[in-house]
Parts: structure tokens; sequence; C-alpha cells
């Protein structure tokens, strides 16, 4: 009698974005709660030493050395995308959960557009067009978080979430790279030491020192950002770049929900308006459109 073979179910890289989105979304809304209490740098260093020493139990778990045989991409990932959660908490600090999480997370557009550039993968006008949308719709954010005196005037907060924007789709693209024949703790791991070289020196002359609460909040972002980046890092390996960061766009639906519910901030129409078009930008630019459409026309 034959024996039937198992095979081994794939890794749904999507789901598995999905599940790390939750996780930003809500590290977002609680590094907001931080404001003005911890300086933007201080927090992101906690949660970069918090991330150094998870990977170090990780890997002392699983009785091995990190692979740093790829030690150019792993230094691009981890200066790229500490930049990107510096200047990102930063946003959150002067413009709120809401607003700085549309502004980073129209990244995966930046990603697709680098992907084309470094990786070779494939570019179509849909691509195009959701840029140039997403960055309309950023715009629009952008000039929502202008004062009353000086509505032209954005608050340098947008700038940073811009920033935080291009230098987040710069370290995707680099991820999905990595993720060829590097496993997902290094780049965690690379990410972090990165991320606390770029963090520290800004935090340093105005460092806080915490307890009590503030404490107990960092340590929780540090946490999120340990089960979020290794879950969007595993993912990735499972799918493309552009496929898995259009997943990403779960993290400004979750922050801006919690954010209205929990925090009660301010919205603008431009702003939600903005945060639209961010959203359809992205989707438009990294989703496959031509595969999806077949699809759905052979249905019965």
């Amino acid at each position: 009698m034959a024996c039937a073979v198992v095979s081994k179910p794939r890794v749904n890289g999507i789901a598995v974005i999905a599940v790390s989105s939750l996780f930003f979304g809500l590290m977002a809304v609680l590094t907001r709660l931080l404001a003005g209490k911890v300086p933007a740098a201080e927090v992101a260093t906690v949660r970069f030493a918090v991330g150094i020493i998870g990977c170090g139990f990780l890997f002392a778990w699983k009785r091995r050395r990190p692979n740093f045989s790829q030690w150019k991409l792993l230094t691009a990932r981890g200066l790229f995308g500490g930049v990107a959660v510096v200047t990102y908490f930063f946003a959150i600090e002067r413009l709120g959960a809401a607003p700085a999480t549309v502004l980073n997370y129209s990244s995966p557009i930046y990603a697709a557009a680098f992907a084309a550039w470094f990786l070779m993968e494939t570019s179509t006008s849909m691509r195009r067009v959701g840029l140039v949308v997403a960055t309309s719709g950023a715009a629009f954010v952008t000039f929502s978080t202008g004062s009353v005196t000086n509505p032209l005037v954005p608050d340098v907060g947008a700038l940073a979430g811009i920033l935080s924007a291009v230098t987040g789709g710069a370290a995707m693209t680099v991820i999905r790279k990595l993720r060829d024949d590097t496993d997902a703790i290094t780049v965690f791991f690379a990410f972090c030491i990165g991320g606390l070289v770029v963090s520290a020196p800004l935090a340093a002359p105005g460092w806080v020192p915490l307890s009590g609460f503030p404490l107990f909040i960092c340590l929780v972002i540090g946490v999120l950002s340990i089960g979020g980046q290794m879950l969007f890092t595993w993912g990735m390996g499972f799918t493309s770049a552009t496929a898995g960061s259009a997943t990403t766009q779960l993290v400004p639906v979750v922050a801006w929900t919690l954010a209205l519910g929990w925090l009660g901030e301010p919205v603008t129409l431009l702003g939600v308006v903005g945060a639209v078009l961010c959203v359809s930008g992205v989707l438009l630019g990294v989703v496959p459109w031509r595969e999806v459409m077949p699809a759905r026309r052979t249905d019965p």
C-alpha cells in the first residue's frame, strides 16, 4: 500500500504581513501617547535596544549566529530603516498618529519604484499613475498640517513623514533582496543595530529618565516592533516586494481608527482626502491588476 505524500503548505506571505500591520498600527498610537513626555528619538532608541535584546534571545534559542555574508545590504537596510523610524516617530510627535502614519505608509509606492530600478521588477503605467496619485495625496496631507495663519506652510513633521516614506521604501526593497538568502532574524538584527546608530546620537542630548508609565509604553513599543518586523520580514520572503508592501496599507487604517476612537485626534477634510488618495495610489501602483482582473472574469 503506497503511502500518501503530504506536502508542506506554503506560507501565505500576505496574511503574515497583514498580522504585522496590526502590530504596527497599535505601535503608532502608543508612540503618540508619549508625545510631550519622551522625545521621539529616545522612543526610537529604546525600540531598537529592545529589538537587539530580543534578537539575542532568538539567536540563542535557535543556537546559531547572524548571517552577515550580505553585510553591505544589511548595512543599507539598517541605515535606511533607522532614518525611516526616527523621522516617522518625529512625525507622530508633531502631527499625531493618523496623518503621520498615512505619510509614512505611502512608502510602498517608493518601494515599487526602487524595485523597478534596482531589482528589475516590471514597471507598468499603472504604477506610474499610482505614484502620481499617492504623491498628490501626500501633498494634501502635508498641507493639511499647516497652521491657520500660514496654511500653505506645512508642519516640519509632515516633511519628516515624507522622508520616512522614501527611506522606508528603500528599506523595503533591500529587505526583498536580502530575503533571497538571508534569514529574517538577521535582517531584523541589522535593522535594530543601524537604527540605534541613527537614533542614539539624536536622543542623547535631551535624554529623559524613564520610569513608570512612559517606560512601560516604550517597552511595549519595542515588543510590538519585534513582532511586527519579524512577521513583516518573514512574510516578505513569500511574496513580491510590491504585493507585500501593498498589504501594509492596513497600518494607516488601524492607526487612523485607533487615533480617532482612542486618542480623539482632530480630522480635517483635506487630511481625509489626502489619506484616501495615498492609500488608493499605493494600491493602484503595487497591486498586480493584470493578474487580478483576468482571474475575476473566469469566475462562474
